[in-house]
């Protein structure tokens, strides 16, 4: 999928590292036992996509939550078994599977350790949103809605094209960071609809430049996890949230 270059947000997808996860969890393992849990669009990253990637991982059962998902997989003819997840139990989907023979009680379900949420892994997912402004304020000024932060010193802010409607969750508001200019900056204000605000400090952001909230963690970066820990959230509702809402690339 190409992206417009001057999009305002995206996600992407590194199908490379869900392909190592897979092969990592089945190492030791019998490949007909592990199930890589693709429910939710798998976490957010895209049900065909991230199916094929495990596969050729070396898994070769996969779970679903709805018939039309298993119905989507059996359609991709990936040579793997195909089995329910739904309410946390492992079972087969009745028309989809049916001579299949999937021993249920053998079965080892597998989903965040399949996108990088865990040590040991390596994330899949990354997400990043431009700059679509630059604004100084001086101390005693507010910010956003309801003025929830008022700043403390004359700073700069940068205005990102990311907000709750894109999967940024709300609270994410005085208690997140994002990546920007070089350093980690925190979220200030009420998150908006479509835009969230950064205090950039003395640090030189410019529009056009990206604010990254999920990314390499060996650049500094913010991971699920940081992200989870900062809301109180699981990181798999972070990346399943910001995943499912923002247009996505796959590489």
């Amino acid at each position: 999928m190409v992206l417009d270059p001057y999009a305002l947000h995206e996600a992407q997808v590194d199908l490379a590292a869900i392909r190592s996860n897979a092969a990592s969890l089945i190492d030791g393992v019998d490949p007909e036992r592990l199930v890589a849990d693709l429910r939710a669009d798998a976490y957010g990253h895209g049900l065909a996509e991230a199916a094929s990637a495990v596969v050729d991982g070396g898994v070769r059962t996969l779970g679903v939550s709805s018939a039309e998902a298993a119905a989507t997989l059996r359609q991709l003819d990936l040579g793997a078994a195909i089995v329910s997840l739904r309410g946390g139990r492992v079972s087969p989907i009745a028309g989809v599977e049916p001579s299949r023979g999937v021993e249920i009680d053998s079965l080892i379900a597998s989903g965040p350790e399949l996108y990088g949420l865990g040590d040991g892994f390596r994330p899949a997912l990354r997400v990043r949103a431009r700059v679509v402004a630059i604004k100084r304020i001086a101390a005693g000024e507010g910010v956003s809605y309801g003025h929830t932060f008022i700043a403390p010193r004359d700073t700069r802010l940068a205005l990102v094209g990311i907000g709750y409607a894109d999967g940024l969750d709300r609270s994410a508001g005085n208690r997140a960071t994002a990546w920007c200019a070089g350093a980690d900056r925190p979220i200030v204000g009420r998150v908006a609809m479509n835009a969230s605000v950064l205090d950039t400090g003395s640090g030189i952001a410019a529009v056009g430049d990206h604010a990254v909230l999920l990314g390499d963690p060996t650049r500094g970066e913010p991971t699920a996890a940081g992200l989870a820990a900062q809301l109180q959230k699981s990181a798999s509702e972070i990346v399943t949230m910001l995943g499912s809402h923002l247009p996505r690339r796959y590489a």
